[in-house]
């Protein structure tokens, strides 16, 4: 009689470890595996790269929008400003 016991509490074990086991594979095929965290992080950095290039992108053109603003608001055109005028005429404020 006691070995029936032993027997059948062994058994209601065995089941609920089972049941136990097919929930934790649910639960595995649920959570997020190492290949989605990989991939996950390569898109963020791309998104990042892409994000950076293109701000710099638009900071320069700013830059030039607000130079060409700057210089027709002074009156000047870009033959005026050429590197070679402009370099003469700071040689000629300094002497």
């Amino acid at each position: 009689m006691e070995l029936e016991q032993r027997v059948t509490r062994l058994e209601e074990r065995t089941v609920a470890v089972e049941r136990d086991i097919k929930e934790i594979k649910l639960q595995l095929n649920e959570t997020a595996k190492r290949s989605d965290v990989e991939r996950l992080e390569h898109t963020l950095e791309q998104r990042d790269a892409n994000y950076t290039k293109n701000l710099w992108k638009l900071i320069f053109i700013l830059i030039a929008v607000f130079t060409a603003i700057t210089l027709a608001a002074v009156g000047l055109s870009m033959t005026d400003v050429s590197l070679p005028n402009v370099l003469g005429s700071l040689m000629q404020v300094w002497r």
